[in-house]
């Protein structure tokens, strides 16, 4: 085993209304679960590369960027990434119009997908990246920060959450860091954020 800190983009996607959508299909709860699948699998694939999973988190996943040595290749991969998170809502909307439609929902196994959204967290910070063996694991408080701001005080169920080193660190196509708020944890502390809507709420 070993460890090695790292300057690392931390991001985790999940899937709002997972919980509701499972209780409404208890009675087909197979299929339903490869309706998650299928969006989780929507997720990964439209992230590829510069991210990599470091986790499926039942329904959401936690995905990480190092930053190595080259500064024009961490220049693309802020770059893409911000590129890719504003794209997000509409992939995985699609996905669930399709999943909508398709076989895996024959027989009222997709009561309430409508309610299927995506939230996305993202910090920038420091992680230790601990190998053993074949598998990978990511420590520290910034990780531990980007998995409180799961539970947060926002109302809606689609939006990108941001610390404010995110919204320094990541290069979005269009400015994205205008709301602001404060989320407070007892462990922690309060954690400035920035919060962008897909739809602004009315």
């Amino acid at each position: 085993m070993y460890t090695n800190q790292n300057r690392v983009i931390l991001l985790i996607a999940d899937i709002s209304g997972y919980t509701n959508f499972m209780i409404a299909n208890r009675k087909t709860i197979s299929k339903s679960h490869k309706i998650i699948i299928e969006l989780i699998n929507t997720i990964i694939t439209h992230i590829e590369l510069p991210l990599e999973v470091a986790k499926i988190e039942g329904d959401a996943v936690f995905l990480f960027a190092l930053k190595g040595k080259d500064e024009d290749e961490w220049e693309i991969l802020r770059k893409k990434i911000g590129e890719k998170l504003i794209t997000f809502f509409d992939i995985f909307a699609e996905k669930v119009n399709e999943l909508r439609s398709s076989v895996l929902c024959e027989d009222d196994v997709c009561v309430a997908i409508e309610t299927l959204k995506l939230k996305v967290i993202v910090h920038t910070g420091y992680a230790e990246l601990v190998s053993i063996g074949t598998f990978k694991e990511l420590s520290g408080i910034d990780v531990i920060l980007v998995h409180r701001l799961l539970k947060n005080s926002i109302k809606e169920k689609e939006y990108i959450l941001m610390t404010e080193s995110a919204c320094t660190e990541i290069m979005f196509p269009k400015i994205i860091c205008i709301e602001t708020g404060t989320e407070k944890y007892d462990d922690i502390g309060e954690v400035k954020t920035f919060i962008y809507y897909h739809k602004k709420p009315e």
